[in-house]
């Protein structure tokens, strides 16, 4: 980015700081935690490949996944969630016309509670909603945790949509 761009940036959004100081926001700047910075970590090293690489396998039948994430972002809200969702497209639906309405799984992290929180939904029908299926730390298993959440993500949601 060129230094003048950066700069004018930088003055506007001290303009935001200072106006939410004034507020008396108790947030008004923060800083990313460790947590944070572990689950982006995860995020990117982890959990992409992953679903790249499921998605090379389920792709010979016809099925694929995809991802849409934030983990790039620089969230300093602590009211805003830092999030991966996997979306599932079963064989004979199509990306284009399914859209929202493909099973998902997301994992995401909330900077104020300090866990990841995961929600699913299996169903391709557009009326069924998410289903909370838990909270987990981030600790030295939370990898194996999210691995066992993705498989039987794709266990449920193939026996489910077959």
């Amino acid at each position: 980015m060129k230094d003048e761009l950066k700069n004018e940036i930088e003055i506007l959004t001290n303009i935001i700081l200072e106006i939410r100081r004034r507020r008396k926001d108790e947030h008004y700047e923060i800083i990313d935690t460790e947590n944070s910075n572990k689950f982006k970590n995860l995020i990117t090293n982890h959990i992409i490949p992953m679903v790249k690489d499921a998605s090379s396998i389920v792709g010979r039948s016809g099925c694929s996944l995809n991802y849409y994430s934030n983990e790039l972002a620089v969230i300093r809200d602590p009211k805003k969630r830092i999030f991966i969702q996997i979306l599932f497209y079963p064989y004979g639906h199509s990306k284009v016309t399914l859209g929202v309405n493909a099973p998902f799984l997301q994992f995401a992290y909330s900077p104020l509670r300090e866990n990841i929180k995961i929600t699913e939904k299996i169903s391709i029908k557009s009326d069924e909603g998410r289903t909370k299926i838990a909270e987990i730390e981030i600790d030295d298993f939370a990898q194996d945790k999210i691995d066992n959440y993705i498989l039987s993500f794709l266990r449920d949601t193939i026996m489910f949509n077959s």
